[in-house]
């Protein structure tokens, strides 16, 4: 708990205020906020592709261009909305948690709508699908801004951050377990082609889960560090974007976390098409999901002991070391067997695990950085920024998923692939990770400077000046 302290337009959230202390409740809170995130997050990534292709009959290409513009968009909008956040006064509900009852509706709904096949003539289909997949993305930026702000205003305690990331990440996992067990079979159905009634089927499934998830988040969560606003402060962008540029610890997790997302996402784009197309065995591709998560659920016990006795940055670094070496192996090796491709994927995702566990926790120490830099604190703003370079990480793997089915020669209209094709949808999926895994790597170990020592030290600066205020 902060100490109660006065300034000019601010005040701490005075220490006389009952609160409970930091717990499994919050944790639990924050992992459903996840759950409900990645409900549609993980539906899109998985198959808003083969939606496109295979449903509405449009072209690799237009469907890459489609995810392209599409995180563009919102990808700019993150920072408009982070820094609109920002500017507001805390209410007594607080500041962000708020958001998770106001733009559930919105975002689950327009969620529905981008798996909705609209009979329109062939000139209105990108049209169409692109309108739809827009807007549900503007939605969900006013609900995961402030919920990925929510973090860092729960606790300031660096291993508290630690267990709120692994339970963001275990959030996740359960709401792609989910995806990756049930999505397939209503999907597909019991034959070897999607269906329209089933697409809509599983995203209206998925927007009742994530409207309870959201509230039971809402309901589970307190935040408690932040410092409490009695009237709106105006936000200057320019000079908190010139703050972005001294904070190297953002500039090295942004520049991972672009790496990481547009190979992790490029993989789940393709994945169906692998199993489909390449391996043939398109009853797989749960298997496949479920394996690959499940080396998460291997790392998840075993990184906050490594991150609390090296560092969190320094434990990143082993497991991308991980990725990188197997990654590149798949690449190499002539995998005809999908239990072996499988097998292989999954110590790649244990050693992508580290990163993707220990991310959340590394965004809350660079709002903090920003704050020593700057003297404000812009959690919403930060966290935007942050997003946004995880947006065109998207835009890129919706770019290079799209692009590279067509460079490979994929005719969505065949009902079959050749096995030229299929074997450059195997190339794809094996080096795209090795090149993201590389790209993470050097900018955590290069760029990143929050060491564990650099974070102690941070962290008594940032104590010392409170106290100072």
């Amino acid at each position: 708990m902060l100490q109660h302290a006065e300034l000019a337009n601010e005040i701490i959230i005075p220490s006389k205020i009952k609160q409970r202390k930091f717990g499994s409740r919050d944790k639990i809170g924050y992992m459903f906020g996840d759950i409900a995130n990645d409900m549609f997050f993980a539906l899109i990534g998985g198959y808003l592709m083969l939606f496109y292709t295979d449903i509405y009959g449009i072209s690799a290409a237009a469907a890459g261009m489609i995810l392209l513009v599409a995180r563009v968009v919102d990808a700019i909008f993150d920072v408009v909305w982070g820094a609109f956040i920002d500017s507001r006064p805390v209410g007594p509900r607080g500041k962000f948690r708020p958001y998770l009852l106001f733009s559930a509706i919105p975002v689950t709904a327009f969620g529905v709508l981008t798996f909705t096949h609209f009979p329109v003539n062939e000139s209105w289909k990108v049209i169409v699908a692109s309108i739809a997949y827009i807007i549900w993305g503007l939605a969900y930026s006013t609900i995961n801004i402030p919920y990925g702000s929510l973090a860092s205003v729960m606790t300031s305690d660096p291993v508290e951050r630690t267990s709120l990331s692994t339970f963001r990440t275990l959030g996740a996992i359960l709401a792609n377990v989910f995806i990756m067990v049930v999505a397939p079979i209503i999907i597909f159905g019991s034959g070897k082609s999607p269906s329209a009634q089933g697409f809509l089927t599983i995203a209206a499934i998925c927007a009742v889960l994530a409207n309870l998830f959201y509230f039971s988040s809402y309901k589970l969560t307190v935040e408690r560090v932040q410092a409490a606003r009695n009237a709106q402060r105006k936000i200057n962008l320019a000079a908190s974007l010139k703050g972005f540029f001294k904070n190297r610890a953002l500039l090295g997790l942004m520049l991972a976390s672009f790496g990481f997302l547009a190979s992790f996402m490029t993989v789940n784009a393709l994945t169906p098409y692998l199993f489909k197309d390449y391996f043939h065995a398109p009853q797989l591709i749960a298997l496949s999901g479920l394996i690959g998560l499940a080396s998460s659920f291997v790392a998840m016990p075993i990184i906050s002991p490594l991150a609390k006795r090296y560092g969190k940055k320094e434990t990143a670094v082993i497991g991308l070391v991980i990725a990188f070496i197997v990654n590149v192996l798949m690449y190499l090796l002539p995998i005809t067997s999908p239990y072996v491709y499988m097998a292989l994927n999954c110590i790649s995702g244990f050693g992508m695990a580290f990163l993707n566990i220990l991310v959340w926790a590394l965004v809350s120490d660079c709002i903090d950085n920003q704050e020593r830099i700057t003297g404000n604190r812009e959690e919403g703003t930060v966290y935007s920024v942050y997003s946004l370079v995880r947006k065109i990480g998207q835009a890129a793997a919706g770019g290079i998923g799209g692009f590279a089915l067509v460079a490979v020669g994929y005719n969505s209209s065949l009902p079959s692939q050749s096995a030229e094709v299929a074997s450059g949808i195997k190339s794809i999926i094996t080096l795209v990770p090795a090149l993201g895994a590389l790209v993470a790597l050097v900018s955590i170990y290069w760029i990143y400077d929050l060491t564990k020592k650099r974070l102690f030290e941070l962290n008594a600066e940032l104590t010392h000046i409170r106290e100072q205020k």
